[in-house]
């Protein structure tokens, strides 16, 4: 029962194994039956050709570019019995007198270039408008906040009065620790 269930989880690699074994045994099966070509013959049977002037072409042509293989592997320009061919000396290039045509494409690009500048010099002045805008309204915030805010002394100090004195008896400290717990965040968000 247990090699069943194996069997059962493993199918996958059963499969691919089964797979591999099943194709050994096929090229063994081909190799003793003689099926495979050996290839030469292959190659032989890709050259013939019915016309012997253009079977002696292909030869010769094989053979040159063989030959020009094994030329550039040992590094040689030409075989050692041909002459060297004369190389022809390059060709002369005369001098023009007219004005080169670079002044107008540098006078483009230029153009270009400032056209390019100004549109930089447009973006950092509206960005420059914008922090300053910001600048502002921060300003008039903090103006605000301070002419809302209550900053006496006094009224802070006689609030904590009021409260250290109401939490001076024991009831009282058990009805604010209870006010906490019903009031307060729940224990989970406590840190």
């Amino acid at each position: 029962m247990k090699w069943i269930q194996w069997m059962i989880d493993n199918a996958w690699t059963l499969v691919i194994i089964g797979g591999v074994l099943m194709q050994l045994l096929q090229a063994m099966t081909k190799k003793k039956d003689g099926d495979e070509a050996p290839p030469e013959a292959d190659q032989a049977k890709e050259y013939e050709f019915e016309d012997p002037d253009l079977a002696e072409r292909t030869r010769k042509i094989r053979e040159e570019i063989q030959r020009k293989i094994d030329q550039r592997a040992h590094g040689q320009s030409q075989p050692s019995g041909q002459a060297a061919s004369p190389v022809a000396p390059p060709p002369i290039i005369r001098e023009v007198t007219a004005k080169p045509v670079i002044a107008p494409v540098q006078a483009h690009v230029q153009t270009q270039r400032q056209a390019e500048i100004m549109e930089e010099q447009a973006a950092w002045a509206s960005k420059l408008e914008a922090a300053t805008r910001m600048k502002a309204a921060a300003v008039r915030r903090t103006e605000f906040e301070e002419s809302t805010a209550d900053h006496t002394v006094q009224k802070r100090s006689g609030a904590r009065h009021a409260l250290m004195s109401e939490l001076g008896s024991p009831e009282a400290l058990r009805r604010a620790f209870v006010l906490r717990e019903v009031l307060g965040p729940p224990v989970a968000l406590r840190k």
